[in-house]
């Protein structure tokens, strides 16, 4: 079962390399690279030559951001399965095999796993509010974005049953794609830590734009009318976060 790995990068020249080695480092056997360079400068298509033959390299001539560039990535992907990595992050040894082991024990096609923080140079504890969940898990990350697409693996078809990421989205397209894929599927976790998690060249989207919260009510806004026949505990579920969300979004405007 081939794996295919969409890394999109947007001028993160100094952490592409770590990125791109941390995969050959992978011991699984059928592993297919794809680099998304979503409008770089010259940097990064110069340090990913010396990998070029391991790779499939794709540069799209305009930054459309990292939802497009994901998007670019699953469409050219052969795999039968796709994982995610972002460009500043990095992935432990053995992460692919055994989340496919474990999606092969639980008979499940989507599966992530527990993370390393790394911030300003060191790393940092993660909260109890940012705690992850495996099983039948809507309901449990409706508040935040709980799944992070570094760590996750997943079968092609879970991709064309939800859909892909929302170009339209600035911020938050994890958390709208994962709303899709947990109201439909089971979710594997593996509670072991294989990824890094990097935040030290301090240009994430989260950090540049504000008020993540509205754009997780839009998301959960928009799912809710696309998905009106959830099962009844999930759509209560979500309509009981929409007054959440929308009674956060209205303190902040109140502010000013």
């Amino acid at each position: 079962m081939a794996v295919s790995v969409v890394i999109p990068v947007y001028n993160r020249a100094s952490s592409i390399k770590d990125a791109v080695e941390s995969v050959f480092l992978q011991k699984y056997p059928d592993i297919e690279i794809i680099v998304v360079d979503d409008g770089s400068d010259e940097k990064v298509n110069k340090n990913l030559r010396p990998y070029m033959s391991r790779i499939k390299y794709i540069r799209a001539e305009n930054n459309r951001g990292v939802s497009a560039a994901r998007n670019l990535g699953i469409d050219r992907a052969s795999g039968d399965y796709i994982a995610f990595l972002d460009s500043d992050d990095l992935w432990l040894p053995g992460k692919l095999k055994e989340q496919i082991k474990l999606m092969e024990k639980e008979k499940t096609k989507v599966c992530h796993t527990d993370e390393f923080w790394y911030k300003k140079d060191r790393f940092v504890n993660q909260g109890t509010r940012h705690e992850k969940y495996g099983g039948w898990i809507f309901p449990l990350i409706l508040d935040i974005c709980r799944i992070s697409p570094s760590s996750i693996i997943m079968h092609k078809t879970v991709i064309e049953t939800a859909g892909k990421f929302d170009e339209h989205l600035p911020v938050c397209e994890d958390y709208d794609f994962w709303l899709r894929v947990a109201s439909k599927f089971k979710i594997s976790y593996l509670p072991v830590k294989l990824v890094v998690k990097r935040a030290y060249l301090n240009d994430q989207l989260s950090l540049n734009v504000p008020y993540l919260e509205y754009y997780r009510l839009l998301s959960l806004i928009k799912f809710v009318k696309k998905h009106c026949r959830l099962s009844y505990p999930y759509l209560k579920a979500a309509y009981s976060e929409i007054g959440r969300k929308y009674n956060i979004v209205k303190k902040g405007i109140d502010k000013y």
